[in-house]
């Protein structure tokens, strides 16, 4: 049910295709970490919601992002898993992280599914950087035989929730401006920003080969032919 509202909420505003997850289906449903990339803070939302009826993956968010509320009982229905940013936290954190990484490896084993963001961060830019991070090759040195799926989502770099007007999104504030728009196009008839999430599992992802060839090879896919910025109407009167 919750699944079905969001659904219905999200099209308002997004005309989203999704391709691959067919595919990803038929090979199985258990034991898959998801790694999607993250252009705007509305993506988890859309991402979780695609993939749910299939695999209802756990996924990992920065747990002052998800500690609000309307967006902390969201995120117990769907099963986050809670993470400390380390950028804000420092070395401190690291006891907490390496423990989300344990749990999410021994998940991983025992056919739960977990979606993971590499980068840990919002774009900064139109393109996906992995920097140093170190988790995905962490997990995958304690769960080898996890399968990887990778999630690029296209047509969100230019929106209200993304980075691209060059300040970090209020993720609540931006919410409830895009309800008054919808209110304001008498609700159905919002102009549609159209979205594709892509789902492919690579067959010669580099997972031995450390954390730079893994995050590199991570980068390549979720930037080829990275869009620009799209700026898409609020109104019909735009």
């Amino acid at each position: 049910m919750l699944r079905i509202f969001v659904r219905t909420a999200l099209s308002l505003r997004y005309r989203i295709r999704v391709s691959g997850i067919e595919d990803v289906a038929r090979r199985g449903r258990e034991g898959i970490l998801f790694l999607p990339n993250h252009p705007a803070l509305i993506d988890p939302v859309i991402v979780t919601t695609v993939l749910h009826r299939h695999f209802a993956p756990h996924p990992l968010a920065d747990k002052d992002q998800i500690d609000r509320p309307g967006i902390r009982w969201f995120a117990r229905q769907v099963g986050v898993r809670p993470v400390l940013d380390m950028a804000r936290y420092g070395s401190g954190a690291r006891d907490q992280v390496q423990a989300v990484v344990r749990s999410c490896a021994e998940g991983l084993r025992a056919g739960e599914n977990i979606l993971l963001y590499p980068s840990g961060h919002l774009y900064r830019s139109r393109f996906e950087d992995l920097r140093g991070n170190s988790a995905v090759e962490s997990i995958l040195k304690l769960a080898p035989e996890a399968r990887v799926v990778l999630v690029r989502t296209r047509g969100l770099w230019g929106s209200s929730f993304s980075f691209a007007g060059g300040e970090v999104p209020d993720f609540g504030r931006t919410l409830r401006r895009h309800i008054f728009t919808l209110l304001k196009n008498f609700i159905f008839f919002t102009p549609r920003r159209d979205v594709s999430v892509e789902l492919f599992e690579p067959e010669d992802l580099p997972r031995d080969a450390g954390r730079r060839a893994i995050n590199e090879y991570l980068e390549r896919f979720y930037n080829e032919d990275a869009p620009p910025n799209r700026y898409v109407p609020y109104s019909l009167w735009e």
